[in-house]
């Protein structure tokens, strides 16, 4: 008989049952004289058949042998078949939803919700979490996939139910077998729900939603673009509710390398967004540790980190004639000109922050446009100012540089057009209105296209026939500002125009690096920069490890020829008091390679459940759904086990009145059993 014991650590009490044998063979010693000086006071003695004493201590001995026995049997739990049938079942797989708003903000409702599991080592199942891609998708029996659930932390990476189902597709492949799932979730309103196929069975296990409010930032920005040092700016502040109750007076701090600067108030309904502006003012240049604070009930979320900086002087490099260029930046102390070859168009030679405008397209090979693609697309931004009509032969150049964004440049055969009245409701506008009233400029100008090309949805200024004079075109993770026409000639209108030196100046700053630094947790990982006199040596010795409160963490990273790409190490998420949000400092041997301010992603901080009766109104008619509150008992087990434990402590009762029963029988007969000398 295949029989199992949940503890089988007591069976060793088992080697116990020596003591009482011992005993009982110590006290079997052969018989001693006794000598007495007179026996007549001896007036009787009890006399007893040899046999019948024998046989009575043999039984009371085997009573209180089997009595340990069953009580140290039960102890351990033997597990045995419920039938002797052998029976075939299939696979059973496990998947828990373990993230963050549900193992912080509910953790106990997290762990309580193992507890439904059998307590059965023969059953076995298999088990991943969010970040399964690290996880042995070997069967557990249920003792370890219990402790596996009780030490787990957060997942933060976000994970598809496309993703789930394949998976548990697969194990059910092979093992020839058709599906059977158990989906631990508290199912967030802010995804959708997963769609399960005809074949297989599918069970729903909900955890209990978080009824509470929970304030949380969406976004941040700046006022302006360029942050000079004691001037006055604002932090604006999107917050949203993204709890089950209205945030009633919630307070917004802000913080400033630990010093408060500001607090206001918020009252947001469920699903609710309000924007909230705080004033600040930096003293001098460098990095400030900035976080907003609140106060909801939910706090694993009520931190938001970010980096302000003072905006370094902006780089302006011209190839080409600059004609009068030049004159435009020349008297702001914040911005740097120069003039360069096309050679010079190059990472290794440019800064970060290098804003370069091309004058005219004429003499450029394919590598040089292939170079300027790469080095756009990794960031940076271009201006592309056509000195001359194209020929056919640079306008396939021109294409190809474009090549993924829509654009498709050609000739146009146009004479001097007027241009539209620009828009002041255009977020690119917006810093020169509040600079410069627009009732001088509000006067058209006229100009000649050198080419056109389709509008898109960031053209700045447009022709009256609606083709765009200037337009934001995204390449890659940098932009380019393209114009149509020759606008640094002298007869070109917008020469002369009084939005000529603002446009200019908005293009340049506006291509700067962000003086708000933050990042949130992605699946992608994130890209750690190294410093610019950093030289990497070998994988040992240009080692990344990160500080945060104290700790050191070591990421598992990839270099990149100029940077790390980390993903968030274990040991950080499954932090549960400080969790993965936080200032972090990147270092290598000591020395400092960056400071970044890490964040939960927005989809965390969304609170909003389905409900049990929302789940079965929507899986309505799919049969092969169904949402219960426990595991039964067995699941997971080829031939399902019960307990019988109850069973052996019953025998080892009476097996102990067995024992006093002879006792009491024995002590007995002794007394009624008198022969007179």
């Amino acid at each position: 008989m295949n029989i199992h014991f949940a503890h089988p650590m007591y069976l060793w009490a088992l080697l116990g049952l020596i003591i009482p044998l011992w005993m009982h063979f110590y006290h079997r010693k052969a018989a001693k004289f006794l000598y007495y000086s007179d026996l007549s006071w001896l007036e009787k003695i009890h006399q007893e058949g040899k046999g019948l004493k024998q046989i009575q201590k043999i039984w009371l001995l085997l009573a209180r042998l089997i009595s340990l026995f069953f009580l140290i049997l039960g102890f351990a739990n033997p597990l045995g078949p419920i039938s002797f049938s052998k029976t075939s079942q299939s696979n059973l797989i496990l998947y828990v939803d373990n993230n963050p708003a549900q193992v912080l903000a509910a953790r106990k409702t997290f762990l309580t919700k193992s507890t439904s599991l059998p307590a059965s080592p023969n059953g076995q199942a298999h088990l991943f979490f969010n970040d399964f891609e690290s996880q042995d998708f070997e069967l557990k029996a249920w003792p370890q996939i219990r402790e596996q659930w009780n030490q787990r932390g957060p997942g933060l990476e976000p994970i598809k139910a496309s993703q789930i189902l394949t998976h548990a597709q697969q194990i059910a492949e092979e093992n020839q077998q058709e599906p059977l799932l158990y989906w631990f979730s508290d199912f967030p309103k802010n995804k959708s729900l997963p769609s399960f196929p005809t074949k297989g069975s599918y069970v729903l296990q909900t955890f209990q939603g978080i009824n509470s409010d929970n304030v949380f930032v969406d976004s941040v920005h700046l006022s302006h673009k360029f942050i000079r040092p004691n001037t006055s700016y604002e932090v604006i502040v999107r917050m949203k509710n993204g709890g089950t109750k209205l945030a009633n007076k919630r307070q917004i701090s802000l913080y400033l390398n630990d010093f408060m600067m500001a607090t206001q108030s918020v009252i947001l309904e469920p699903n609710e967004s309000t924007e909230l502006r705080f004033p600040f003012s930096l003293a001098k240049s460098g990095v400030y540790r900035a976080k907003l604070m609140s106060d909801d009930p939910v706090v694993f979320d009520n931190s938001f980190y970010f980096m302000l900086q003072s905006s370094e002087p902006r780089n302006i490099y011209v190839v080409g004639n600059a004609q009068n260029l030049e004159k435009v930046f020349e008297k702001e102390e914040f911005f740097e000109f120069k003039s360069i070859q096309a050679s010079e168009i190059l990472p290794a030679h440019l800064p970060e922050d290098a804003f370069v405008c091309l004058v005219g397209v004429e003499g450029r090979t394919a590598t040089d446009w292939k170079a300027l693609n790469t080095w756009v697309s990794q960031g940076h931004s271009l201006a592309i100012i056509p000195s001359q009509g194209p020929t056919e032969a640079i306008l396939q150049d021109m294409n190809r540089f474009f090549a993924g964004t829509g654009k498709q440049l050609a000739q146009t055969s146009q004479s001097e057009l007027p241009v539209q009245q620009v828009s002041t409701r255009q977020s690119f506008f917006q810093e020169i209105v509040t600079k410069k009233s627009l009732n001088r400029a509000s006067k058209l100008w006229t100009s000649k296209p050198l080419w056109e090309w389709n509008p898109g949805n960031e053209t700045l200024i447009s022709w009256m026939n609606g083709k765009p004079f200037l337009e934001k075109i995204s390449l890659g993770l940098g932009s380019v500002f393209l114009f149509s026409s020759h606008v640094l000639n002298q007869q070109d209108g917008f020469n002369k125009h009084g939005l000529f030196l603002p446009v200019w100046h908005e293009m340049v700053l506006s291509s700067g690096l962000s003086p708000v630094l933050h990042q949130r947790i992605t699946s992608q990982g994130i890209e750690i920069k190294a410093s610019a006199d950093f030289v990497y040596q070998s994988a040992d010795k240009s080692l990344l490890s990160w500080q945060k409160q104290g700790q050191n963490f070591i990421p598992e990273q990839n270099w990149l020829g100029k940077s790390w790409l980390c993903r968030i190490p274990q040991t950080m998420m499954q932090d549960l008091r400080s969790g993965a949000n936080g200032f972090i400092d990147a270092q290598v041997g000591g020395k400092a390679m960056a400071t970044f301010a890490l964040n939960y992603p927005k989809e965390f901080s969304q609170l909003a459940t389905y409900s049990e009766k929302e789940l079965e109104e929507h899986y309505e008619g799919q049969k092969q759904v169904s949402i219960r509150h426990d595991v039964p008992t067995g699941l997971g087990e080829s031939n399902p086990r019960t307990s019988w434990a109850l069973l052996c402590f019953g025998l080892a009762l009476f097996f102990f009145l067995v024992e006093m029963a002879l006792v009491l029988w024995n002590s007995r007969s002794s007394r009624t059993s008198p022969v007179n000398r």
